[in-house]
């Protein structure tokens, strides 16, 4: 659980160059107004909102010639990861807890980056319906929010990979991916051969969420000087949550990934942690970006009575969590 006198620095990253459904780049604006200030206020956390990154416009790239238009949005990435991984390296070294807003899943190249840096051996929680450890060869989109688990643990492109001047960022053994549904054959391949932890939705059925999620914390605390979170909100089902980009049916439910949050918030100390992939162009009534908001408060350890006492009957979600739930 992180302390309430802790600081929190948010970083926001409207980018969605690594990804083929544009909409992502406008999730840290909908986070915000779904209300993630006045629930830190309302739990007693103190924070520092630093705005978001300068990130170049996706249509702009667009309109480059064929040729150019790929490793124009590469090398945008590439930049933007660097600025984010030392504005993360500046918070975390100053003591605060990071909370990043993206943006595609490859913003979590710069912020895991400058997390690692600032910390030391890092231990990941990757929530995700996607396992993210393709790499330009194995990749079927080539896109790259489908790559920054990979580029972590030092595969990739060496622009990305190479970010803050070190690789790798990640230990396999280190990492744990949650609530994955739809892996690529190359990526299976590759998570087998490193040594990364998967739980599927499958796993988590068969052995129960309770064994899972003590499991994958045993698995990052162990040897490791911090912890950090990376949260995708298309591991929900699109019941729970249909603002994110890329939809699977099946995902995790409300009480599901509930569970998950409150947990981790309430086991471990994180160093920092992003929400990932909230799409408003995708969402109805903004009720994904507030969900994350209840989530990422979870991940603080506070209660979802507590916050629901406070925060959510002064600002009441757009859809309850019984309709949430309701299959």
């Amino acid at each position: 659980m992180i302390s309430p006198h802790t600081s929190l620095t948010v970083i926001g990253v409207p980018l969605d160059l690594g990804v083929s459904k544009l909409g992502a780049d406008m999730g840290p604006t909908a986070i915000r107004y779904a209300g993630i200030f006045e629930a830190f206020e309302q739990a007693g956390y103190r924070y520092e909102d630093q705005g978001d990154l300068a990130v170049a416009n996706n249509f702009a790239l667009d309109r480059l010639p064929p040729a150019e238009r790929a490793s124009a949005k590469l090398a945008e990435i590439e930049r933007v990861s660097e600025e984010l991984g030392r504005a993360v390296f500046e918070a975390a070294r100053g003591g605060s807890i990071p909370v990043i807003l993206g943006g595609d899943h490859s913003t979590a190249i710069g912020s895991i980056a400058g997390l690692a840096k600032a910390k030391g051996r890092l231990g990941v929680i990757w929530i995700d319906a996607h396992a993210d450890a393709n790499t330009p060869e194995t990749s079927p989109s080539g896109n790259v929010h489908g790559m920054p688990l990979a580029v972590s643990l030092g595969h990739g492109y060496p622009g990305l990979r190479d970010c803050l001047g070190f690789s790798p960022k990640l230990l396999p053994q280190d990492v744990v991916i949650l609530g994955a549904k739809d892996v690529d054959p190359g990526e299976l391949e590759f998570l087998r051969r490193e040594g990364v932890k998967l739980y599927t939705t499958f796993d988590i059925e068969n052995l129960g969420m309770a064994r899972v999620v003590a499991e994958a914390i045993e698995t990052v605390s162990r040897d490791t000087d911090a912890v950090y979170v990376s949260f995708d909100a298309d591991v929900m089902d699109p019941k729970v949550a249909p603002g994110t980009g890329i939809m699977t049916k099946g995902g995790l439910t409300y009480r599901e990934i509930s569970y998950i949050m409150r947990a981790i918030g309430r086991d471990v100390e994180l160093a920092g942690f992003d929400v990932i992939e909230v799409n408003p162009l995708m969402d109805k009534r903004n009720q994904t970006a507030e969900l994350c908001v209840e989530l990422a408060m979870g991940l603080l350890g506070v209660k979802y009575t507590d916050y629901e006492k406070t925060y959510l009957r002064q600002n009441q979600p757009a859809v309850s969590p019984e309709e949430l739930d309701d299959d």
